[in-house]
């Protein structure tokens, strides 16, 4: 459950920290006091996306936590999946945003991706807008509640049907593949131009080193004049003058080598005169044979020239290096082979089609048949549910409809509903009025968080649309949920407040020409003249506190 909000710099909030209680919470204020800026507040640390104009003004930062207490072991298993670091069953959530729209995320001290905020926080908490109840609107999400309900019986039957439902698309895949949606003329002109590549490719015998070899050549050959040049004069200087550098040093050999006997210093010198004069004569032969043999030649140079030109075409044409080059030519001959062959691979492929596709059709209609037998289990529950919200005269049905083969299996499933005595059965988008859609959701909502064992839940104007006595029992089933769940409601309707276990009062006021967001949890007394407020507004009468009274107590003697 969700211990403690803190929120600073946000909206209209400076600083603001509240700590809700473990059954029902109810929220209240004036129309624009900023109780949907708490509400924010909590979607932010449940991994809710940042907008900038949520940072409060003048301000380049703002913070929010969330504190949660829990013992879900699926929520630890999580934990442990991301490394997040987890003592005493406590889960603090740190969400700072910034001017510039961007925002950081830590859990538990740990930087952690909203992705996976969100994944570890669907599991503690839920939050029902008014944006969902326009979802069951909508016949796509049909089948996704019908799952979330039975995801327990439905799960190893749909591993099944996934499994199954991948070979079907990935055969239908390589089907495709053979013809690529080409007449035969188009396919006749690519294999022509495949032949064509393929034949190049191997006709230019390329090597993978060979571009790096010819780029050293090329460098030797350009500067041929320059190299002729230097080594010449280089053989000339050693050997230049009445005397060349051998003679030179063979002359200081003779000088010293009668001598070197007479200390050990002299031999070293010798032997370093020696080993000079054999690198000398190897020198001299190396360089004199590198002579004879470099005579310059225009015609190397221009192939070299010629074949690096080549090369460089091959490559603007079949990839950057050399090495996708020749990997190109794999895969055109791998197409060229499945065109050729097309008509043989087609024929395998489409027997084997037909086996996966019965396969599918046992699997799709098992898949089906669980399906069924979870919708009757959540047509009971949810006339249950409906009739404790004074809805007793509801009919609902799950409509089923074969489609072919989707990712989801082969079912088409549409909500039909009747809320009055009588009528027949529509569609749930055709017969819903607000203020049933709102009672219908939370009944939705009730039975689909027994299932997922959700710890928290929260409803923003849960009360749309009803009044009186519907309200009434909406409030009534708060407080049976509360029993076992953490409830966190925004309303308007004093039949709702009155069930709170903590009622939170939110109001704005201005201070030196700033607006200031603040919240706080009601006294008894407190309580009564809200709820008096929510009865009659500005003006409050002794006989609208006694009402506000009487309603508090009879909630008090309801939940009890």
């Amino acid at each position: 459950m969700i211990k403690e909000l803190y929120m600073k710099n946000c909206a209209l909030i400076e600083e603001l920290r509240v700590d809700f209680g473990s059954k029902l919470n109810i929220l209240t204020g004036e129309t624009g006091s900023g109780k949907s800026i708490v509400l924010e507040g909590l979607n932010l640390c449940l991994g809710g996306k940042y907008d900038r104009s949520f940072l409060r003004k003048d301000c380049d930062r703002g913070l929010v936590e969330l504190l949660i207490y829990t013992d879900n072991q699926k929520v630890e298993d999580l934990l442990n999946e991301y490394s997040i670091p987890y003592s005493d069953k406590e889960l603090l959530v740190s969400r700072s945003i910034f001017e510039d729209g961007k925002s950081t995320t830590k859990l538990n001290g740990r930087s952690i991706r909203l992705a996976d905020l969100r994944t570890i926080m669907m599991t503690i908490v839920d939050i029902h807008s008014q944006h969902q109840n326009q979802a069951l609107y909508n016949r796509d999400v049909h089948l996704e509640f019908l799952d979330l309900y039975g995801k327990d019986s439905l799960k190893d039957i749909k591993s099944k049907y996934d499994s199954s439902y991948k070979k079907y698309t990935d055969i239908k895949s390589k089907i495709l593949e053979l013809n690529d949606n080409m007449t035969e003329r188009e396919l006749e002109r690519e294999v022509d131009l495949l032949k064509y590549q393929i034949d190049e490719i191997e006709k230019a015998n390329l090597d993978v080193d060979e571009y790096e070899i010819l780029k050293v050549k090329y460098k030797k050959y350009s500067n041929q004049d320059k190299i002729n040049t230097a080594i010449l004069t280089s053989y000339d200087l050693l050997r230049s003058g009445d005397l060349g550098v051998e003679d030179r040093i063979g002359k200081s050999l003779s000088a010293l080598g009668p001598v070197a006997d007479y200390d050990i210093v002299l031999e070293d010198f010798v032997e370093g005169l020696e080993n000079i004069m054999y690198q000398l004569e190897d020198l001299d032969a190396s360089m004199r044979s590198y002579i004879d043999k470099n005579e310059y030649n225009p015609q190397i140079l221009e192939e070299i020239q010629l074949r690096m030109d080549f090369i460089n075409t091959m490559k603007r044409k079949y990839g950057d290096k050399i090495e996708d080059i020749l990997d190109y030519k794999i895969e055109m001959k791998q197409r060229l082979y499945n065109i050729e062959n097309r008509e043989e691979r087609k024929l395998a492929l489409l027997k084997e089609q037909e086996k996966i596709e019965a396969d599918l059709e046992e699997i799709g209609g098992e898949l089906t048949s669980s399906r069924m037998k979870v919708a009757n289990l959540l047509e009971e529950s949810l006339l249950k549910e409906l009739e404790s919200l004074n809805m007793k005269n509801t009919k609902f049905k799950v409509i089923f409809n074969k489609v072919g083969y989707t990712s989801s299996g082969c079912d088409d499933v549409e909500y039909y509903v009747s809320f009055n005595l009588g009528e027949n059965l529509n569609p749930l988008n055709k017969v819903a009025s607000g203020g049933e859609m709102s009672r219908f959701m939370l009944a939705f909502k009730k039975i689909l968080s027994d299932v997922d064992k959700i710890e928290t839940m929260i409803f923003d104007e849960i009360d749309t649309g009803i009044s009186g006595r519907a309200a009434q029992v909406v409030g009534e089933k708060l407080a049976e949920m509360s029993k076992h769940k953490q409830l966190i409601c925004i309303t308007h309707l004093p039949q709702i407040a009155a069930f709170a276990d903590d009622h939170y009062y939110i109001e704005k006021n201005v201070e030196n020409e700033r607006t200031f967001t603040s919240i706080r949890n009601l006294s008894y007394q407190d309580r009564q003249e809200e709820i008096a407020r929510l009865i009659s507004g500005k003006i409050i009468t002794e006989k609208t506190l006694e009402h506000s009274h009487e309603m508090i107590e009879l909630a008090k003697k309801t939940k009890a």
